[in-house]
């Protein structure tokens, strides 16, 4: 999501710098193939140092930011942590993205992180939410609910757009018939993703007369969950897997009907948002925001209920194409209208612009009383 905002940014993205906690990734170097600085504290995976919190408490003086944007829970403490002390730092603010539905289903170190992020949250300048129950979740737990700001992810509707030959592509590509139902769903594998229940939903599909062909995108895809219940269930051919792919709005406009089968963990998916900006209708599990991003234009059934995706598809499945078309067509313009990029972007200067003023601080070569977006903000 990082790297979509500071690509839908433009230039403006020269203006922000972004450090990694652990050395950087491909996503790292996407990122600085805009033309941003990217730096790295050099933390290793599952542990924290008093020598990686003084490298980013370096790195954040050297970058001289208006305004410091943790992100995720590390990102999140380690902002607020590197900048305790003497000093004129700038204000920190939090991203949250993840759903808090139960704390038990996180690891223990994160569990940890997450609780000393409760206790340390009424000292930040500012958290955003991409989700209104993932704010709610947090709350709960006791993260402050002072300045919370929810800003749901947002989609490039340009990127992601109807393509009527997209079906047929796909179709030969996986080789199954036109015919025959694609219900997809895009994301890792992993065990909140649920998505060996899926192929057990359409195991009772086939059961029951439907044609359709599930089909898997994401890393770990091609020898994951999905993939083990599909050999256990016998129904290998009528399960796709394929692995992460660069072409995803081409593959996902060319599904009949979107899946998410996911039991916990999901804020604001943002598979679903793509499927319904590419005009394809969907199915989704009461996690997170799904019902809100969907609204009226797909089906929402409860989590971990296999019977109830059944249920889900088969009533999408009993609507004629072109009903699902005209469906789909209304998934699109939600999106368009609720959950674009431009959205996103006006949220985020908006809430910059905010906190700034909050603290009394304004932004390079200001000189009107109301500061203007931080112009350096530092993810």
């Amino acid at each position: 999501m990082l790297l979509r905002y500071l690509a839908a940014l433009g230039e403006r993205a020269r203006d922000h710098t972004v450090v990694s906690l652990m050395p950087r990734g491909s996503i790292g170097d996407e990122i600085a193939a805009l033309g941003v600085s990217v730096l790295s504290a050099d933390m290793q995976q599952g542990s924290w140092s008093p020598m990686a919190l003084l490298r980013l408490r370096r790195l954040i003086r050297e970058a001289r930011p208006d305004l410091i944007h943790g992100w995720m829970y590390h990102g999140n403490l380690a902002a607020w942590l590197a900048t305790l002390g003497p000093g004129n730092w700038p204000p920190v603010v939090w991203a949250v993205h993840h759903s808090l539905q139960d704390i038990r289903n996180e690891g223990r170190s994160t569990r940890l992180v997450i609780r000393a992020s409760a206790r340390a949250s009424r000292r930040v300048a500012g958290i955003t939410y991409c989700s209104r129950i993932s704010a709610d979740q947090h709350e709960a737990q006791g993260f402050s609910a002072q300045n919370r700001c929810v800003i749901p992810n947002g989609i490039d509707t340009s990127e992601f757009d109807i393509d009527p030959k997209a079906r047929a592509w796909l179709g030969d590509l996986i080789g199954v018939p036109p015919e025959r139902t694609i219900v997809g769903n895009v994301g890792r594998d992993h065990p909140m993703k649920d998505q060996g229940r899926m192929v057990a939903t359409v195991a009772k599909m086939l059961e029951a007369g439907h044609d359709v062909q599930a089909v898997l995108v994401g890393e770990g895809q091609e020898t994951g969950r999905a993939r083990d219940a599909a050999v256990e269930l016998g129904i290998e051919d009528r399960v796709t897997s394929l692995a992460q792919r660069r072409d995803i709005p081409r593959l996902v406009a060319g599904f009949d009907i979107f899946l998410l089968p996911s039991a916990w963990g999901e804020a604001f998916p943002l598979a679903v948002c793509e499927a319904m900006a590419s005009g394809i209708p969907a199915v989704v599990t009461d996690v997170g925001d799904s019902r809100w991003i969907v609204g009226d234009t797909g089906v929402v059934v409860p989590p971990a209920d296999t019977d109830a995706q059944v249920e889900g598809l088969s009533r999408l499945m009993a609507r004629s194409p072109d009903e699902r078309r005209a469906l789909g067509a209304r998934a699109r313009e939600r999106i368009c209208e609720n959950f674009s990029m431009t959205h996103y972007i006006d949220a985020h200067d908006a809430f910059y612009r905010t906190t700034l003023e909050k603290v009394g601080v304004r932004s390079p070569g200001e000189t009107a009383p109301t500061p203007r977006p931080s112009s350096d903000p530092v993810a």
